[in-house]
């Protein structure tokens, strides 16, 4: 928000982040101002009137009636340019790497001054469309910067910036009558437009087998990871962050515990890119709005996140945005809406809740640019319900917008079983359309391999209740195969150590191959007790290769798993 206010109205009453004032004719709905001498930024939510009530976004303390309150004339903006990657922020955008100037009210509306490296890719009086790419930045990380047409601009280039390095004040073309700066601000409650949306095509690879094999996400999909406290949410999130097959990672921590944000940061600017080789901060846009900020800000952040995300979407980049946890974000909305005097809901929930869930969820999507490039916003959402409880609003309702769903279990989690995803309360949307794009790829006997995982994870757990009533032993030999298999399933391919350097990420290759080595065994197991061998017997086996295959094996080494297939079926054959 780089626009300088104009003196028009007064406070007349302070109650918390909610702020009365008089005087400002002509003001907007979602028009941002500044109260105060601080100029602490706020944004109107009702006009009755003379009165108009605004929100804060930063502690009003020391505010009193009869303070000055400027217009800026434009609704919430985030400013948009080759300084996001890289960097650390707050919910409204404004960089957080020169702390502690960001603590004081009003303070760090403007990150620091920086020059970039630009490139002209077109020629004076050359014709442009809105999203066609003026010229290239140089940033880190990899990711190739475009300065773009802004939307609802066009025409001929009349003027170009030659090759040099440029501030972000800068002008660096103009269209038609229009200036190009490098930096540019956009509304974070309007989605950015673009051509066309384009159907669920390819599966957004994360690296975690029980995601990539049993709950797949498309890119340009929306998934939600609902879980109570210490079932690995964030631990999750992180190995996506870091695997997944996306441009640009854009990780709001939406009203976590400072601590905690603090960990994320350190560790993202510790880890290596596998793509690169350098740092993975360098392509990742971190928005760190933690429980001790303030409750309007942290509103404010998930729509900070995915237009930064939007605005790579229009380069043609693939962008993934990880909201760590929307609950908390449900949370400022209550606490807002109480404030307002709000008709609450379920829980005291404001009734808009689920138009508030929808209207987010909906930004994610595969898109051709207005220039005319694929690119992809996917949002991943995680959800805290209190006490675990997956029946609670946000849960349910975000559960109806979202494509995945990948549930924490915690017992799953109390077992050290990671990720501690619970494969008989998650589902996938996206699995259908996906299967018919692994069969394009290669891989016809991708939706069968799934769908024997599933039949089998769901049969053994069935078969588990009754066991511990009347135990394995009085069971039959075909039942105690499948307690076996779901056990080899288990712990030899949904079990994934983030700390194993073979077993952090897999492949698609490696887990279709852990997958029909499992299966082979326990059809080779039925096959023997078929044949008359007890299932004593065969529970006795040694099947310890088969479980440290996933960490043995490394990441794209499919042979090594054909051979201790051949091997393990071979010593199998010989029970007697």
């Amino acid at each position: 928000m780089g626009t300088v206010s104009t003196p028009a109205g007064r406070v007349t009453r302070v109650d918390g982040p909610l702020v009365h004032a008089t005087a400002l004719d002509g003001v907007a709905m979602s028009e941002v101002v500044e109260l105060g001498r601080a100029r602490l930024p706020a944004e109107v939510v009702a006009i009755d009137g003379e009165r108009v009530t605004v929100q804060a976004y930063e502690y009003t303390g020391g505010l009193t009636p009869g303070d000055p309150v400027g217009r800026r004339h434009e609704p919430l903006s985030a400013r948009l340019g080759p300084h996001l990657l890289g960097g650390v922020f707050d919910g409204l955008l404004r960089p957080l790497a020169d702390a502690p100037t960001w603590l004081e009210p009003g303070a760090g509306t403007a990150p620091p001054a920086r020059q970039w490296h630009f490139v002209p890719d077109v020629q004076e009086g050359d014709a442009v469309r809105p999203g066609h790419a003026l010229g290239h930045v140089d940033v880190t990380g990899g990711v190739d910067h475009a300065v773009l047409v802004p939307p609802g601009s066009g025409g001929t280039v009349t003027w170009l910036a030659g090759v040099g390095r440029y501030g972000e004040a800068d002008v660096v073309a103009r269209v038609g009558d229009g200036p190009v700066p490098l930096v540019s601000d956009w509304p974070v409650r309007r989605p950015r437009p673009y051509g066309e949306r384009l159907p669920e095509s390819a599966p957004l690879v994360t690296g975690q087998r029980v995601l990539d094999l049993l709950f797949p996400l498309a890119r340009g999909s929306a998934a939600a990871v609902p879980g109570g406290f210490g079932t690995g949410k964030t631990v999750l999130l992180q190995q996506v962050a870091k695997w997944c097959d996306a441009d640009v990672i854009v990780y709001v921590g939406c009203g976590e515990r400072g601590n905690e944000m603090a960990e994320v940061v350190r560790e993202l600017s510790e880890l290596e890119d596998p793509r690169t080789g350098g740092r993975l901060a360098d392509r990742t846009v971190v928005i760190a709005n933690t429980s001790n900020m303030p409750m309007m800000a942290r509103e404010a952040s998930i729509y900070t996140g995915v237009t930064v995300a939007e605005y790579y979407r229009d380069m043609g980049h693939d962008s993934v945005v990880i909201a760590d946890s929307t609950s908390r974000w449900a949370e400022a909305l209550r606490e807002f809406a109480s404030r307002s005097g709000s008709l609450p809901a379920e829980e005291g929930y404001p009734a808009y809740l689920a138009s508030a869930l929808a209207a987010f969820y909906e930004r994610a999507g595969a898109v051709t640019t207005l220039g005319g490039q694929r690119g992809s916003v996917t949002i991943i959402g995680a959800v805290s319900p209190p006490g675990g409880d997956l029946t609670e609003p946000v849960t349910a309702q975000t559960e109806r917008f979202v494509r995945s769903v990948w549930s924490l279990d915690r017992g799953l989690a109390y077992a050290r079983h990671y990720p501690a995803v619970s494969w008989a309360g998650s589902f996938s949307r996206d699995a259908g359309p996906l299967a018919a794009w692994h069969v394009r790829e290669g891989d016809p006997a991708w939706a069968g391999r799934r769908a024997d995982v599933i039949a089998l994870l769901a049969e053994a757990d069935r078969l588990a209740s009754i066991a511990e009533l009347v135990g394995v032993e009085t069971m039959p030999g075909h039942e105690r195969v499948v307690l076996l298999g779901g056990r080899l399933l288990r712990e030899g391919v949904l079990q994934q150590s983030a700390l194993s350097a073979h077993d952090a990420f897999c492949s698609a290759g490696k887990t279709a191959a852990l997958v029909d080595l499992v299966l082979a065994v326990i059809r080779c197991c039925e096959e023997r007790v078929t044949r008359g061998v007890a299932a004593a017997t065969v529970e006795r086996f040694d099947f310890s290769p088969v479980l440290r295959a996933r960490e043995e094996a490394p990441p794209d080494d499919v042979a090594a798993l054909g051979r201790l297939r051949n091997d393990v079926l071979a010593r199998l054959e010989a029970l007697a």
